[in-house]
């Protein structure tokens, strides 16, 4: 087994990995002829998500036979922010080094830069991602990702929770209540790029989770929101320059209600 992903701006990667290491400490990179993928749940199984890179969204990119590795993402994300916005960058696998290789270089400029990164032997839990995406969300809406990123910087002045209420009609609301009072942020169906709202959803949801997610939001070209009572937000995140990020945040519920299973029913 062995692969090269090559990418020229080194920015996308960058976000994607320090986007990710925010929520998951490691990871599997699956590599196959076609694409690159990454699916993972955080150790809570508050979250789940699944990246999805095509080979021709790569500047250049070689694989013969699937391939997977395991990877510690803090690590590569301190490797990743020694790289410049102008740099290319090469990541390398060999199955018989055990390690993968990060090559930087710089336009217009013969000098180089090489890390490696040890693998980890990791036992990934099987992610029912499929069964997710089929699920039927009765409210879709596409917004500005700077939105959703002011409703959540105001939800944190009362809260850990972010409500979200989407009615026929109307629109959207954001809000969250605390001891000194409540915020509540109201976005009309013109406010939105898209919109497909049908009768009314209603959830609330981690800000932490929320606001560790939105980090990839300066890389991406369109986010596409559902909702759906008593299930997971699914997150939609269209990426600069191609690929995909599908996010899934588990509902929160009650303390009182709370048991072990309860906050990943749906996964």
């Amino acid at each position: 087994m062995s692969f090269t992903l090559k990418l020229e701006n080194s920015r996308i990667l960058k976000g994607i990995v320090e986007t990710l290491a925010s929520i998951i400490d490691e990871t599997e990179f699956r590599v196959t002829p076609k694409e690159f993928t990454i699916s993972a749940m955080d150790p809570s199984r508050i979250c789940l998500l699944k990246l999805s890179i095509k080979k021709e969204n790569f500047d250049e990119y070689k694989c013969s036979k699937d391939s997977k590795v395991g990877l510690n993402l803090d690590d590569l994300d301190k490797i990743l922010k020694r790289s410049a916005l102008n740099d290319s960058v090469e990541i390398d696998f060999k199955e018989v080094d055990q390690k993968i290789k990060i090559k930087m270089q710089r336009e217009g400029v013969s000098r180089t830069r090489t890390f490696s990164l040890a693998l980890l032997d990791i036992d990934i839990e099987e992610i029912p991602m499929d069964r997710l995406l089929e699920i039927e969300y009765p409210s879709k809406w596409v917004i500005e990702p700077n939105f959703l990123v002011e409703a959540i910087k105001d939800a944190e002045i009362y809260s850990e929770i972010l409500n979200i209420n989407a009615t026929e009609g109307q629109g959207l609301v954001f809000s969250s209540s605390g001891q000194i009072g409540e915020m509540v942020y109201d976005l009309n169906e013109d406010d939105l790029i898209e919109s497909n709202l049908s009768d009314t959803s209603t959830g609330a949801y981690s800000l932490t989770f929320l606001k560790a997610i939105l980090k990839i939001a300066s890389i991406t070209e369109k986010l596409e929101i559902s909702l759906k009572t008593d299930h997971p937000l699914k997150m939609d995140f269209d990426l600069l320059e191609g690929g995909e990020l599908n996010y899934f945040l588990a509902p929160r519920v009650e303390e009182e209600e709370f048991n072990e299973d309860e906050d990943m029913d749906e996964f």
